[in-house]
C-alpha cells in the first residue's frame, strides 16, 4: 500500500504547508430535529460532514456542494463559519434546505398554524368519525387498516370521555360504513394534483407500480383531507408563513398515502411503518393515517418543524441567504442555494469567476439506486412545483434511467462531465470528497475513474462505520461492504496526466487481494469479518487502478474463496451474543507482522486507560477516542466498545459510564502487588526458586502489604532465565509476572489479570512447555469477561493445550489470610472452559493456533480427553 503523504505546496489560507488529514473514524452522532424533519433519501450524518468541512475548508472559505439534497453541507458549512454555495435539480430538495436555514419567527408560525387549525381542523376530523366501541361517543378515530383492498378495522389511541383504546381488530360497525359510503359519495370542490406518474410521452416512471398518478395514491377520504388543508394554508397571507406551512404538509403528504404499510416487523399499531420503499409502491395492507393529526404533529411534534426551527434558528439567525451567487463569492451573503442542472450551474460559475471554491464535499447520485426525480415528484407536485418536471429531469438528471432514455454509458458520461465542471470550479491545492453508500463495485470505481479524468488525484478511500453494525451482518463469511466511503481527491497546481480506464491482469488483481486481506487481519491481531476485508480490499484495488474488470472476470470473492486452506481459514467467532465465521491466518508462524495483541484487547485497554484517567466518559467519547487511537483498518464495532465499558464501568445517566470502583488505578495496582507477593511467598515456602515479571520486580510490596518493606525484586532466586530447559523466547517469559522454578526448569507459571491484556498473558505463557501448569489470577467480577473469551476457539484452544487453570484473587487472598505458606494453589481453582466449546477447541487443535503453527498434542492429554 502507497503510505500517505502530506501535501506539500501552495497552503490553503488558515492551514500550514502540512497538516493532519481525517483518517480516524468518526462516531455518527444522532440526527435532530433540523436534519430530519422532512424526510429525504440519502441524508449524510451531520458531524461527519461538518468534521470534513472544518477540516479540509480553511475558515471563511467558500464550500460547494453539487448535489445538495436536504442541504446537510449547507448547514455544516455554516455551523462551521465557512460560506457556501448548493445546487439540486429538485425544487424541493433547495425548498427544504433554504426553509431549514432561513429564521423565522416561532410564535408567528405557531399562529399561522393555528389560523389553519382554527378553518379546517374540525371540518377534517368529521371524516374519521367513529364510535367508541366502550361508550358509544362519537370520536375521531387515529387510522384505519385496509386489507386486499377492503376497509376492514378502525383504531383510536383514547376516547376522551371514558379512555376506551382500540389497537388491533376493532372491526367496522354500523356507523363506519355509513361513514364510509357518505365519503365515497362526496366530491371533492378543492385543488390537488392529478398528475399522471410518467414523462411527458406517456413512458411510466421507473419508480411506479399499480398506481398510475398522484392522486391514486391516497383513499378517497384522505385525499379529500389533504385537499381542503392545502386549501386552507394557500390562504395565508404572509408568504414566507405560507411557505412554511405548505413545506409542512410535504414533510408528511407520503404518510397520509396507501404506502404506509400496517403489516411489516416491528409496525406500531397506530402509525404503522414510513415511506419504507424508494418507489410508488403498492402495500397489499395498509394504514389510512388521520391527515390533521398527521399535519398536526408535522408541525408541533417531537420532531417537528417548530421543533427543527428552534434549533437552525439558533445557528442561522444572522445568516444571509444570496439572491446570487456572486454574493456569496464577494462575502456580502453566506450562503446561495440554486435550483437547476449542477453542470450548467458550475460550467456559468467557472466560465464567470474561474477557480473560486475551496472546497467540495458532494454525494452524487449512484447509477439507479435512487430515483431522486421521480420520487420528489409527489411532493412537487403538492407545492405546485411541477412546471416543465419530467422534461427536466429528462434533460438533467444524473442518473441511470432507461425511462428517461439513458441508459448506464450516459449516466456514466454525464457524472465525468459533472466531474469535470467541479474540477474547474475549484481552487489549486484544494480538496474534494465524494461519498458514496455501498453501491456496486463498478458504478464506484467508475465514480473513481471520472474524479481522476477530470484530472484531480484519488489520495484515499476513507471508510466510516454505520452507526450501529449488525453482529449478523457482520459475521457472515462472505458478506457485503458495510458503511460510507469517503474519496478523497486533490487538484494540484498543475493538471495531471488523466489515468485511463482499462483491464486489470488477475495475478495483479489476486496479489492485491490477497495482500491486503494480510495486512489487516495481522494488524488487527484477530480473527476479522468478511466486510471489514472488503472495506479496505475495495479501495485498495480502486487506488491501484482497477477501474473495470480483470482479464479472467475475477472479484474479490472468488480470490478469497480460492486461497481459503492456503493463507486463510474460517474460524468461529461471537460479537455480542451472535456466533459466525470470520477470517484468520492457517499458520500464524508465517506472519512476520502480526500484532501479539488482538485488536478488541486493545481496544479494552484504551476503553480502561480513559476511564482510569477521567473517571466518567461518554459513549461517543469513548468511541472518539478509539477511533483516533486505532484508525482507517482498525475500526471496531460498537459492541466491543460497548462491552469493554460494561465490564469496567457502571450505567450513569443516559450516555455516561463511570468507573467502577475496583478497577480505578491505585486499586488495580494494589491488588496486582499483593497477589505477587502472596505467590512468591507460597513458593518460597514450597522451596521452588522465585522468578519475578521484569515490569514488576521494582515494585513496593508496601502498594499490596501496607506494613512490609522492600521491593518485590527481593523474592528473585536467579538474576536471569538463562539455562531454563522447558521454555523458549525468554524475552517474551521473563516478563510473565512469577514463575515458580526447581532447578532448570519451570513448575508452575502466573500471570495476575487484573484488567486487560489476557491473551498477552497465553501468548507469553505459549513459550513454556504446554504440560506446565500456568495459572491465571483474575478478580471474579472478570469472568464474564473471560467466558466471552473462551467462546472463541482460538483463544480456548491454546488455554487449554498450555495447561492453563484460573484462580480468583479473591479467593486466594482470603485463603492465605487463614492459611499463609500452606495454600495449596490446586485446590482453589475457580472458572472451567465452558463444556460446550471442548469439541470445538478438539476438531480445531489440528488446524491453527492463536500464536503460531498447530502444535501435535502430546500423549498425556489425548488419553485425559478420551477418559
Amino acid at each position: 500500500m502507497t503510505p500517505e503523504r502530506e501535501v506539500t505546496g501552495a497552503s490553503t489560507p488558515g492551514q500550514s504547508a502540512s497538516f493532519s488529514h481525517l483518517n480516524r473514524h468518526i462516531p455518527p452522532l444522532a440526527h435532530t430535529a433540523m436534519y430530519v424533519w422532512h424526510k429525504y433519501w440519502g441524508r449524510k450524518t451531520w458531524n461527519v460532514v461538518g468534521e470534513f468541512i472544518k477540516t479540509y475548508c480553511p475558515p471563511g472559505g467558500v464550500v460547494l456542494d453539487p448535489f445538495s439534497g436536504s442541504g446537510v453541507v449547507a448547514m455544516e458549512a455554516l455551523k462551521q463559519g465557512r460560506r457556501v454555495i448548493v445546487c439540486d435539480l429538485s425544487p424541493v430538495a433547495t425548498e427544504i434546505t433554504r426553509l431549514t436555514i432561513k429564521p423565522v419567527d416561532i410564535q408567528e408560525l405557531r399562529r399561522a398554524f393555528e389560523r389553519v387549525e382554527k378553518k379546517v381542523k374540525d371540518k377534517i376530523l368529521s371524516l374519521y368519525e367513529t364510535k367508541c366501541r366502550k361508550c358509544g361517543k362519537i370520536i375521531p378515530m387515529d387510522c384505519a387498516v385496509w386489507k386486499d383492498g377492503r376497509y376492514t378495522e378502525i383504531r383510536y389511541e383514547n376516547c376522551s370521555k371514558c379512555g376506551d383504546r382500540q389497537e388491533n381488530k376493532c372491526f367496522l360497525n354500523a356507523f363506519d360504513k355509513k361513514k364510509l359510503k357518505e365519503i365515497e359519495e362526496l366530491k371533492i370542490r378543492s385543488w390537488y394534483p392529478k398528475n399522471r406518474l410518467e414523462y411527458s410521452d406517456g413512458t411510466p416512471f421507473k419508480e411506479r407500480q399499480q398506481y398510475k398518478s398522484i392522486d391514486e395514491l391516497f383513499t378517497k377520504r384522505n385525499l379529500t383531507a389533504l385537499a381542503w388543508l392545502m386549501e386552507k394554508i394557500n390562504d395565508e397571507k404572509d408568504k414566507d408563513l405560507r411557505d412554511f406551512l405548505k413545506i409542512a404538509f410535504t414533510s408528511m403528504v407520503h404518510l397520509c398515502s396507501r404506502m404506509r404499510p400496517e403489516d411489516q416487523p416491528g409496525r406500531r399499531p397506530f402509525s404503522g411503518a414510513g415511506w419504507t420503499q424508494h418507489s410508488y409502491w403498492f402495500a397489499k395492507w395498509f394504514l389510512e393515517v388521520n391527515v390533521w393529526n398527521t399535519f398536526e404533529r408535522a408541525v408541533i411534534g417531537r420532531q417537528s418543524l417548530l421543533g427543527a426551527k428552534q434549533e437552525s434558528n439558533e445557528f442561522f439567525s444572522r445568516i444571509r441567504i444570496a439572491s446570487k451567487v456572486d454574493d456569496v463569492l464577494e462575502e456580502k451573503a453566506h450562503v446561495y442555494i440554486h435550483n437547476g442542472d449542477s453542470i450548467d450551474f458550475m460550467k456559468t460559475l467557472a466560465e464567470r469567476r474561474g477557480e473560486c471554491v475551496d472546497y467540495i464535499f458532494t454525494d452524487p447520485p449512484y447509477d439507479a439506486s435512487v430515483q431522486y426525480g421521480e420520487l420528489t415528484y409527489l411532493w412537487a407536485s403538492w407545492l405546485g412545483k411541477d412546471e416543465a418536471y419530467t422534461e427536466e429531469l429528462r434533460s438533467h438528471e444524473v442518473v441511470r434511467n432507461e425511462r428517461q432514455g439513458k441508459p448506464y454509458e450516459t449516466y456514466h458520461s454525464l457524472l465525468k462531465n459533472a466531474f469535470l465542471r467541479m474540477y474547474e470550479a475549484i481552487k489549486s491545492n484544494r480538496f474534494m470528497t465524494i461519498t458514496f453508500h455501498n453501491p456496486t463495485f463498478r458504478v464506484r470505481n467508475d465514480t473513481i475513474h471520472a474524479g481522476v479524468v477530470a484530472g484531480f488525484e484519488l489520495q484515499k478511500i476513507h471508510h466510516q462505520p454505520l452507526g450501529q453494525k449488525s453482529p449478523k451482518a457482520l459475521l457472515q463469511p462472505f458478506g457485503s461492504a458495510q458503511g460510507d466511503f469517503y474519496l478523497r481527491f486533490y487538484k494540484h497546481t498543475t493538471s495531471q496526466a488523466a489515468q485511463q480506464p482499462g483491464v486489470m491482469e488477475d495475478q495483479r488483481f489476486e496479489r492485491i487481494v490477497v495482500e491486503t486481506a494480510k495486512r489487516i487481519i495481522a494488524e488487527r491481531g484477530e480473527p476479522t469479518p468478511y466486510t471489514i476485508l472488503i472495506n479496505a480490499i475495495d479501495p485498495e484495488l480502486a487506488k491501484n487502478g482497477h477501474f473495470r474488470e480483470t482479464t479472467g472476470g475475477l472479484d474479490v470473492r472468488k480470490v478469497l474463496e480460492k486461497h481459503l486452506d492456503q493463507e486463510f481459514v474460517l474460524v468461529s467467532v461471537l460479537l455480542g451474543d451472535k456466533k459466525g465465521e470470520a477470517w484468520w491466518f492457517k499458520n500464524p508462524s508465517t506472519i512476520s507482522h502480526l500484532e501479539s495483541v488482538p485488536l478488541d484487547e486493545r481496544v479494552e485497554q484504551t476503553v480502561l486507560r480513559k476511564l482510569q484517567a477521567q473517571g466518567k466518559v461518554t459513549f461517543t467519547d469513548m468511541w472518539k477516542a478509539i477511533s483516533e487511537e486505532f484508525p482507517n483498518s482498525l475500526t471496531t464495532d460498537v459492541t466491543s466498545i460497548r462491552d469493554a465499558l460494561e465490564t469496567y464501568a457502571r450505567k450513569s445517566g443516559r450516555e455516561e459510564w463511570l468507573i467502577k470502583e475496583n478497577f480505578k488505578q491505585a486499586p488495580v495496582k494494589r491488588t496486582h502487588t499483593r497477589m505477587i507477593a502472596i505467590l512468591a511467598d507460597i513458593g518460597k515456602a514450597k522451596s521452588y526458586g522465585i522468578w519475578i515479571g521484569r515490569r514488576e520486580q521494582r515494585d513496593s510490596i508496601s502498594e499490596g502489604f501496607p506494613n512490609r518493606q522492600g521491593e518485590l525484586r527481593q523474592y528473585l532466586t536467579r538474576d536471569s532465565l538463562d539455562g531454563i530447559e522447558n521454555a523458549r523466547n525468554f524475552n517474551d517469559v521473563e516478563f510473565v509476572d512469577i514463575l515458580w522454578l526447581k532447578g532448570k526448569k519451570i513448575v508452575a507459571a502466573f500471570e495476575i489479570e487484573t484488567t486487560t491484556a489476557m491473551t498477552e498473558a497465553l501468548k507469553r505463557g505459549s513459550n513454556i512447555d504446554p504440560k506446565v501448569l500456568k495459572y491465571m489470577i483474575i478478580p471474579q467480577d472478570r469472568e464474564e469477561q473471560l467466558q466471552r473469551k473462551l467462546k472463541s476457539p482460538l483463544f480456548a484452544d491454546r488455554f487449554v493445550q498450555d495447561s492453563w487453570k484460573v484462580i480468583y484473587a479473591e479467593k486466594l487472598d482470603s485463603v492465605y489470610a487463614k492459611e499463609k505458606e500452606d495454600v495449596d494453589v490446586e485446590a482453589i481453582q475457580g472458572v472451567k472452559m465452558p463444556r460446550a466449546l471442548a469439541k470445538v477447541v478438539k476438531e480445531n487443535r489440528n488446524q491453527l493456533g492463536l500464536f503460531g503453527g498447530a502444535e501435535e498434542p502430546n500423549e498425556e492429554s489425548e488419553e485425559e480427553e478420551s477418559e
